[in-house]
Order: structure tokens, then sequence, then C-alpha cells
């Protein structure tokens, strides 16, 4: 299969009229029509787009809950500052100078807050911005202390003396760059990291992503445009104090992050707007401006839970509607038995042998894996029964590195993958899927399938947000291992519907799909019958069937006995964290120990194979 660069689906070409109509309605039209005051006003809405994009980044991309961009933003205005007073005025100069200074502080934070648990990150930042002014004073001499630094002179471009017109337009340039930057991030592959990262670190691991340098990036990514603004603001005012850098600010850019839509990337210009013409606006309100203001916030945070964003989306989706041009994802649910047939296309999956031996594990002194061998070869689909607790899902989750046996060894292939994190074990050409389906809703059938490829060593942030031909190249290898999956399974049909309007059935199915995309060794299934009906089944043995034709070593944990003897090769069965039989369907069927503690009268029944086509 062939795919040219024609065929890479782009975002679509309305997606840019957005930012070129902000730009020519802030840019050109307030030069003819408005007055310095309010030139001012949309270049401190300019200046806040930058702070609230990046916590957009974090928050709403990342799933990282912080208050410090304020920190970021005092690091960018103080650094230009300084330059300033030392004679440093260039502006270009200035911007790289706080995007670098609030990456640092970013990085020294995140270092604090990310080791531990996500709402660490929050503490960690809270008390960050509480010690804004303790810093301060205690560089005194550097920063002016609590009474500020004065005295910081125009900015140049490239040497020039730049005037308030210049400066406007050189300010709102700077934020409408970093949104355009900022867009192809998050469109590219790296923003769908970022959205699986947010949807469970657990997912992230599995899919071969090392989550702990995963958040510290999008964290210090979300610091840079704040240090940006930072710059920008120093010289708006000439003047900087501590006070401009309090909690009362952080926990506003929030509520603007929130009810601009934190996972929109011009959620932060709707945002940022509000911020700074909201409390204009009410203040006509006199003593109750600030309630009439929380209130609009509260209205809008609860209503619509992604924003401002969200409410243009639903419009335009109305707009869609009344023109004739309804998208995919408004129609209705796609059930299980509409799905395709899917061919195997010619996709080869090279297997890979896996073994453990003598694999134990307790939990606090229960003995979940109790001296476990056990053995999975390429091309056969291995299945693992037994009551509950008996040590099914905690195997699984040992030989994918999510748990760390006390004693044994995991082979996968030629590789002794024991004691790897689960990265590692995934890079190792281990896929897995989850007892429930961890399906980011927001994402389409297409990304869930292409982020198989995660694993994969792809270009830099910088060439991605500069487009370079790298993004484009591994955009289209992406792009053509989720097409083949996705054929594989016969989802083609519903390739752009977005994953939250999914049956369970057709998820289930699609959490196959992107780990047939990884092109791994070993596919690992966590009870995938789970609440299917009898479509549902027949969809999920087909599929299973034809990635273990295509050599693919399938290995199963299922309590849907039914199930399992119709379909696999070679049937291991647990009891109490032990091996208690393995072999053939046959075999186990007539184990008298499997029958008396497991099957029970049902062994007799178990051996009438309804297999579908493969």
């Amino acid at each position: 299969m062939s795919l040219s660069k024609n065929s890479v689906p782009r975002p679509l070409p309305y997606g840019w009229a957005f930012p070129l109509l902000v730009a020519a309605v802030l840019v050109i039209v307030p030069l003819a029509a408005l007055g310095q005051y309010d030139q001012r006003q949309l270049i401190l809405i300019g200046i806040y787009t930058l702070v609230v994009s990046g916590l957009n980044l974090s928050l709403g991309y990342g799933g990282e809950l912080a208050l410090g961009q304020v920190a970021m933003f005092a690091a960018g205005a103080y650094v230009t500052g300084i330059l300033a007073q030392h004679g440093v005025t260039e502006l270009t100069v200035a911007v790289l100078a706080g995007m670098v200074a609030a990456a640092v502080v970013g990085l020294i934070s995140g270092a604090a807050g990310l080791r531990l648990s996500r709402w660490s990150l929050a503490i960690v930042s809270f008390f960050l911005v509480l010690l804004i002014p303790v810093v301060i004073t205690m560089t005194e001499g550097v920063t002016g202390g609590l009474l500020g630094l004065s005295g910081i002179s125009g900015p140049t471009l490239l040497g020039i003396p730049v005037g308030f017109t210049g400066f406007y337009v050189t300010a709102l340039m700077v934020a409408l760059i970093w949104l355009v930057l900022m867009r192809n991030l998050v469109l590219s592959r790296h923003g769908v990291s970022f959205r699986v990262m947010r949807e469970s670190p657990a997912l992230a691991s599995s899919l071969g992503l090392p989550t702990y340098r995963l958040r510290m990036r999008v964290y210090v990514l979300g610091s840079v445009p704040a240090g940006a603004a930072g710059a920008i603001y120093a010289y708006l005012n000439g003047f900087i104090s501590p006070d401009a850098f309090n909690l009362n600010l952080g926990i506003t850019i929030l509520a603007a992050s929130v009810v601009g839509g934190s996972n929109s990337i011009y959620g932060a210009f709707a945002g940022a707007a509000l911020l700074v013409l909201g409390p204009l606006q009410a203040s006509g309100f006199e003593l109750y401006s600030t309630v009439v203001y929380g209130i609009f916030l509260i209205v809008v945070g609860v209503l619509f839970r992604g924003g401002l964003a969200e409410l243009f989306r639903i419009l335009w989706a109305w707009v869609l509607r009344r023109l004739g041009r309804s998208r995919q994802d408004e129609q209705h649910d796609t059930p299980v038995a509409a799905v395709g047939s899917g061919a195997s296309g010619g996709l080869r999956i090279p297997g890979q042998r896996i073994r453990t031996r003598g694999l134990s594990r307790s939990f606090g002194g229960i003995r979940a894996l109790d001296e476990v061998d056990f053995v999975a070869e390429p091309g056969t689909i291995t299945a693992v029964i037994g009551p509950n607790g008996a040590g099914k899902t905690t195997l699984l989750n040992a030989i994918s590195g999510f748990v760390r046996p006390e004693a044994g060894e995991i082979e996968v292939g030629d590789t002794t993958v024991s004691g790897l994190s689960p990265y590692q074990v995934a890079r190792s050409g281990v896929s897995r899927t989850f007892q429930t389906p961890v399906i980011p809703e927001d994402m389409t059938v297409r990304e869930i399938a292409e982020s198989g490829r995660l694993w994969v060593r792809g270009p830099g942030t910088l060439a991605t947000m500069l487009r370079l031909p790298s993004a484009w190249r591994i955009r289209r290898q992406d792009h053509l291992a989720g097409q083949q999956a996705l054929e594989f399974a016969g989802l083609t049909g519903i390739a752009d519907r977005t994953a939250g309007k999914l049956p369970l059935g057709v998820r289930r199915l699609l959490e196959v799909v992107r780990a047939v995309a990884a092109a791994p060794g070993v596919i690992l299934l966590d009870e995938p019958a789970a609440g299917l009906d009898e479509d549902g089944l027949a969809e999920l043995s087909r599929l299973m069937l034809r990635a273990r034709d295509a050599g693919a070593t399938v290995v199963i944990v299922e309590h849907n006995v039914r199930f399992v003897f119709d379909l696999a090769e070679k049937i291991c069965v647990m009891r109490l964290g032990r091996m208690i039989a393995a072999g053939t369907p046959e075999e186990v069927a007539s184990d008298p120990e499997v029958i008396s503690s497991y099957l029970g009268a049902r062994a007799s029944t178990l051996l009438e194979r309804s297999v579908p086509e493969s």
C-alpha cells in the first residue's frame, strides 16, 4: 500500500481563517479607529493570550493543573526589566530571554512537582506564586525589591526605536505567531501524545511514552509563552513590581483558561479578552462588578464544559447543518454489526515468543503470582483463564511492566524485560489493552489508530512547530500505519468519527487496532470480550484471528470461557496465583483439577467450537 504526500490528511483550509481574521481585526482596524488607550487594552489581551495559551497547553492538552504561569510571567518581565536597565532594549532579545527564563523556572518547579502525583504540581506551583515577593525581596539590589523596578526605557527592534504603534503591532504579532506554532504542535503527534497522557498516564506508558519526560515537556512548553508575555508587559508599563504577579492573577488566569476553553487553541484568546474586558464592562455595576463578573464565569463554566470554544463549535456545527454539510461525527452511533469485515491487506506482524520463569509477586501477604511459568508462541492465541483473584491480570501487568515481580524472569523474544518500566517494555514489542477501554474521547478513530506508533522516534518539538519536512515525513508514516490497521479491522468507514461517540463494542475493537498499529511482537488483551453482545464478540474474534494469522503472539485474559474455548489454540488456567494447567482446549477441558476448581459441569460442552472466519 502506498501513500502519496497529497493523501495525508491536512487541517481544513478554514482552520487558518480565525487567526487571519483576528490579525486583520486587531492589528489593522484599531490603527485607524482606536486611540492609544484602546490599543493598550488590545495589547493586554495579546499579553494574557500568551499566558493563558501556555496554561491551555499544560492543562487542557497535558492535564497538568498548575498556577505557576504567574511565576513564569514574572520571570519574563523581570529579566526584561533588568536587561533594559543595563542598556539591552532589543525587543527580540528581551522576548527570547523572557522565554528562556520562564522555561528555566518551569523546569525547576516541574522537577519538584512532577515526580509525584498531579496534585503535587498544583501545590508546588501554588507556593511558587507565593514565593515571588520573597525572591524579589532577597534580590532587591537587582530587582528593586518591593518598591519595584522602574525606568524601563522603550524598546528597539533591530536597533530602531519602536514607537507605540510599532510596539502595538509587534506585540500582537508575537501572540499570533505563538498561536500558529502552538496549533502546529497540538495538531501533530506531539499533541496526540499530550492528550493520551491527559487521558491516562498508564495508557501513555503502554504506548511506549516516558510519562515523566512527557509531562515535563508539556509543562515547560506551557511556560515559554508566559515568558514572552512578561517581556512585552515590562515594556508596556515601563515599571514592574511584585504586586502585579500575585495569587489572584494566577486564579484569574486559570478561570480565563477554563471559561475560554482549556482544550482549545483559540480559547486562550477568548479567555484573555474576558480577563481584560470583563471587569471593565462589569464596572458599571459599581460595588457589584466583581459579583457580576464572577457569576458570568460560573454560568459559562457550568453550561459549557469546553468553555466559549465549545459554544463556538456548537454554533459552527449548527451552521454546517443548516448548509447541509453536517460532519460524520453528528450522525448516529455506528453499531458493531455495521463495521466492515476488514482484511489483512498484506499486514505482517513479527511475533515474538514470550516466556516467564518462576514469576512471583505478593500484595500484602497475598500471593498474587506464585512461581508462574508461562509460554506463548508467535502465530498463536494463548488464553489465560481462572476464577477471580487467580492472578490473571497481575500476570499481564507483570509482563507489560506495570507490576514488578519479586522473583523470576520475563523474556520477550531474546530480550529479558524483567524490571523494565512499562514504556521500555512497550518499546521491546509488547502492546496491550485494558479491562476498561482507555480511549481519549476527543480524538478521532484515525488519531487513536495512529497513536499506536507514538513509540517511534519522530521529529523534535521545534521541527514540528515549524512544520519542517521531517514533521511531514513522520506524519505520512503514521497515517500509513494507522490506515493499514483500520483496514485490518474494517474501521476505515468511521476513521474520522470522534471516539467519544462510539459504542462499547467499537471502542474495544479500536483498542486492538491501536495495539496492531504499533507492529508489536506481542499483543496482550485484558478481558476484551467484557460487555460485548454476540455481534461484538464475532467482530472481536475475527480481528484476533487476523492478528494471529498475521504472525502476532496474542495473549488474552478472559472470563468468557465459551469465547476462549472457541478461539484459543492454547489455554492456561490459574488459581490462587499458580498455573494449574496449560495445554490445548481438549487437554484443559479434561484436566481433573481444572474441572473441580473452575470449569465444573460445563467442561463437557466447551469443545463444541464455533469460530468465525478470519
